[in-house]
């Protein structure tokens, strides 16, 4: 006996707890609610707001956003196609765990097409996806570092840096947390208007987490922007911060914006785009200043000596500079006698008395962390400048790039806009991989 009215049409709806005749097999001693309970990321995605119609929508957009980030992290599939693949490869299970709605004629979980992970990833706001994953990971504890790599391989980077954090049984610490802001072009990509795109990140030192990511629009650069990126995160992170940026932000509004309107400081690097500022800098007593603080390091093949000097400054002329850093280093490679020195000046509101010239060093060093662990990431391992779909169609760009810090890496070479594979193909025909579905 037919079930429906004439002319009346079946409509899927997919129930927030299905049936339990349709739910995956819990394991021994685990409640069948506990199958199906939404795991944490899925809630921390789940304070995006969906940018799409709520008529017709089928999938959530926590589901499909934690999809994209199963697919990267799991299976390092860095392309559009490649993610829809794998989701339709998962089992039943895994889809659950996934929050897919469940298609009660066919009694089976419903995978997102690729049509559907498209125009989604098109559509969501990378400042607010950026927040979510950073409110998210910001909970997770770091993990020792040990010998071995995640894979249980033995490298030579991994054994160095376990050799190191052995010896350093009481690392010194700064006493305030730190977070580096600059700006990365993505070289493949290009907007409809022929512009390139560029973002803007700030990524905390200490771990790396990206807290802000901004996209610069075509007719503006880094600069006005800086402000509202730092707007997106909370005071209670920034408040008592340093924030350290490059030259091209040794801005007099940003230093009163960070100090004035946010209660954070700042450690600005001074080059000859501030030539008054330079100037003075230069034309300082260096010679009767001591050295404060000395390191030497040796890896990747080179041998650096980093010598601080700071001294305390009245009068300056930026506002609210308490102290001034000079930074010589000197590199070699290892093997050769041939020495490169460079200077570099930096300015910071903090005083002595709220900045040692150990603290100073390490956060001047530890600027570099959104080069090496963050943008090569991007680079490296998620493709990011290699992705050309923004120039292949206008509508549909890659994934945000926000993505690659959180594990949601974005659309790299592997297929076009029109499904067809490329250089990068061979991520979209792996195995799927779900031990890392939370």
């Amino acid at each position: 006996m037919n079930q429906f009215a004439p002319g009346k049409v079946a409509v899927l709806v997919a129930p927030s707890v299905p049936s339990a005749l349709h739910l995956p097999q819990a394991a021994s001693g685990a409640s069948r609610s506990e199958v199906v309970v939404p795991p944490r990321l899925l809630d921390a995605l789940a304070r995006v707001p969906d940018p799409r119609n709520p008529r017709g929508v089928r999938f959530r957009l926590a589901t499909l956003l934690e999809v994209g980030v199963c697919a990267l992290t799991s299976a390092g599939h860095n392309s559009l196609t490649a993610i829809a693949e794998w989701v339709r490869r998962c089992d039943q299970d895994v889809l659950a765990r996934l929050g897919c709605p469940f298609d009660p004629f066919t009694g089976r979980f419903r995978a997102p097409g690729e049509r559907t992970l498209r125009d989604v990833f098109a559509r969501v706001d990378p400042a607010v996806l950026t927040a979510a994953g950073f409110a998210r990971l910001s909970t997770l504890q770091a993990r020792p570092v040990t010998v071995t790599g995640p894979d249980g391989t033995v490298e030579r980077e991994q054994r160095r840096a376990h050799r190191i954090a052995r010896h350093e049984t009481d690392p010194p610490q700064p006493r305030r947390a730190a977070f580096a802001v600059d700006g990365k072009c993505l070289r493949g990509a290009v907007r409809a208007d022929g512009s390139r795109v560029f973002v803007l990140t700030a990524v905390r030192h200490h771990d790396a987490l990206t807290a802000a990511l901004r996209e610069i629009g075509a007719k503006t650069n880094e600069i006005p922007e800086f402000a509202p990126l730092l707007d997106t995160i909370d005071d209670q992170d920034l408040t008592g911060s340093v924030v350290t940026v490059d030259a091209l932000h040794a801005q007099t509004s940003h230093a009163r914006y960070l100090v004035e309107d946010r209660q954070a400081h700042y450690l600005l690097s001074v080059k000859n785009n501030q030539p008054a500022l330079a100037h003075q800098l230069t034309k300082l007593p260096w010679k009767q200043v001591p050295v404060l603080d000395q390191s030497r390091d040796r890896g990747h093949g080179r041998e650096e000596v980093r010598e601080v000097k700071v001294v305390s400054v009245d009068g300056l002329l930026f506002p609210h500079a308490r102290q001034v850093v000079r930074i010589h280093r000197k590199r070699r490679r290892v093997g050769t006698s041939k020495w490169r020195a460079e200077t570099v000046y930096a300015v910071t509101d903090l005083a002595a008395h709220q900045a040692s010239p150990a603290e100073i060093a390490a956060w001047a060093r530890g600027h570099w962390i959104i080069e090496n662990a963050v943008h090569w990431t991007k680079d490296v391992t998620f493709a990011e400048d290699s992705s050309q779909i923004r120039i292949r169609c206008d509508r549909g760009p890659r994934p945000p790039p926000e993505w690659e810090p959180t594990g949601i890496g974005g659309a790299g070479p592997g297929h076009a806009c029109d499904g067809t594979p490329g250089p990068g193909a061979v991520a979209a025909r792996r195995p799927a991989d779900t031990r890392m579905v939370p």
